[in-house]
């Protein structure tokens, strides 16, 4: 399982900007996470998420949850269970999604049928 510290590396190390215009780490670190402690979740902000769809151009999938208060206890279960980066978008207050950046959470999610209560479930047993 990687780190934050190693997902931050990878997406400095792969942004395509000039090498002379590289992000500084620690900058680039608070900006993308959502919790800055290092061993917080993996929930990216707007502008880690903006920074991992526009720049780095990775493969994301997308999942609504309209019965889903993204709130209290429901955050931090997605933070104990998605071990990789995501990003909860609210539009509003009347469209909320969660996007994912990797392929085998999205998988067991679509195995749930999205719905994240049943998967966070299983993996609290």
């Amino acid at each position: 399982m990687r780190t934050k510290d190693e997902y931050t590396a990878a997406f400095i190390e792969n942004d395509p900007r000039d090498h002379h215009l590289k992000l500084n780490f620690d900058h680039a670190y608070h900006t993308w996470w959502q919790n800055a402690r290092r061993d917080g979740g993996f929930r990216l902000t707007q502008r880690g998420c903006l920074h991992c769809i526009d720049r780095l151009k990775l493969e994301y999938f997308e999942i609504h949850i309209e019965n889903v208060d993204p709130t209290g206890r429901f955050l931090l279960d997605l933070d104990r269970y998605i071990k990789t980066p995501y990003y909860i978008r609210d539009i509003k207050k009347k469209s909320r999604s969660i996007v994912l950046f990797d392929k085998k959470t999205h998988f067991a999610l679509t195995m749930y049928n999205g719905d994240f209560q049943k998967f966070i479930n299983a993996h609290k047993l």
